[in-house]
């Protein structure tokens, strides 16, 4: 028996031991890829007036997916600040969307669903509002990857907070009666559940 805490406190502590020098030059990398970005971008600016005028509408007048901008960002050059992790975490929760029924209501639908039903989150994205709603209760706006705002409505025990980075099929809230109501948007255009939404 003692032994194998012996083997397990060792294991333990090889996974501790991440060099200082690898994090160190990995968050480095890291803020040297975002200034050149930065700098190349400024260049531009000062020297096309068409490249000034482009990336001002993008920002300044367009709805901007931050959702993609940080998957893309998460793809290419990992986390923002490097992580000591070395093993892969499963969820616990991982479910996807069921529902009995679908009825339209207001500019989104109505889903009939089991009582005290755990809601899945639909589409990776950020949190971008989350607060009470006329007609829909408590609400979770989640501003997804692919630019489609989902609108969660009806909600309790929720699960996550403004501004958080949501995983597809992790736990998002609870529904108590029976009633989820679901909204979809993109470019302040509602879209239909079914050409959305496909189960």
């Amino acid at each position: 028996m003692d032994k194998e805490i012996s083997e397990y406190l060792s294991k333990k502590n090889k996974k501790e031991e991440v060099p200082k020098k690898n994090f160190l030059i990995s968050f480095m990398n890291k803020i040297l890829v975002c200034c050149i970005l930065v700098i190349t971008c400024l260049i531009l600016m000062k020297s096309s007036t068409k490249f000034k005028s482009l990336l001002e509408s993008k920002v300044y007048h367009d709805n901007m997916s931050f959702a993609y901008f940080n998957n893309l960002y998460n793809k290419y050059f990992g986390k923002v600040l490097p992580s000591y992790e070395t093993e892969e975490v499963t969820p616990v929760f991982n479910e996807k969307l069921e529902y009995e029924s679908v009825n339209r209501y207001f500019d989104g639908y109505k889903l009939d669903v089991k009582n005290n039903y755990l809601v899945p989150i639909i589409e990776s994205g950020i949190v971008v509002y989350s607060n009470d709603m006329e007609n829909f209760g408590k609400v979770i706006i989640i501003e997804g990857i692919d630019g489609v705002d989902i609108w969660y409505g009806n909600l309790n025990n929720i699960n996550v907070k403004l501004y958080d980075y949501v995983t597809k099929g992790n736990f998002l809230g609870e529904v108590n009666d029976n009633t989820l109501y679901l909204v979809f948007q993109k470019d302040k255009e509602y879209l239909e559940f079914d050409k959305y939404f496909k189960n």
